[in-house]
């Protein structure tokens, strides 16, 4: 089973999640941004079946801080960690959502869970794994989808 999403189609995903939670709108950018993996949340979630999958968004603190003052309607400087990583894991589930509708799977999707982007990469091929750099004006997010190994 192919996970390959054209670039464009997963903003367009990721968008129609985004654009009614809050207001954004992403568009491929090609480009990743180099950033301390330490200043960026990841929540993965899996898709299982035959050939398990792995969806996954990536954001830089700031992102997250955005997306979470947009959703929940305060200043970005009231963003907790709690609340950044319930941002991520929401957008991720209903992203997740989208994809699986893409691909025609007919699988559970799993739990979202927090982690950093080198546990994330111990759990997918690592060559199969596509990551798509996505941004709203300064938000920034990296979509991950990928065939998951462990």
């Amino acid at each position: 089973m192919s996970t390959k999403i054209p670039p464009d189609k997963l903003a367009a995903l990721v968008s129609s999640v985004t654009e009614t939670m809050c207001g954004l709108s992403f568009e491929n950018t090609g480009t990743h941004p180099a950033v301390d993996d330490s200043q960026v949340r990841t929540a993965a979630l899996n898709i299982e079946g035959k050939k398990p999958i792995v969806v996954a968004l990536s954001a830089d603190l700031a992102s997250c801080s955005a997306i979470g003052s947009a959703m929940f309607g305060c200043p970005a400087d009231q963003i907790d960690a709690g609340m950044m990583e319930d941002v991520l894991r929401e957008l991720v589930n209903m992203t997740a959502g989208q994809i699986k509708r893409v691909l025609a799977l007919d699988e559970a999707l799993g739990l979202p869970k927090i982690m950093t982007e080198t546990d994330l990469l111990k759990t997918v091929d690592r060559p199969s794994v596509c990551n798509t750099p996505l941004s709203a004006g300064g938000v920034k997010l990296v979509l991950w989808i990928g065939p998951r190994t462990t």
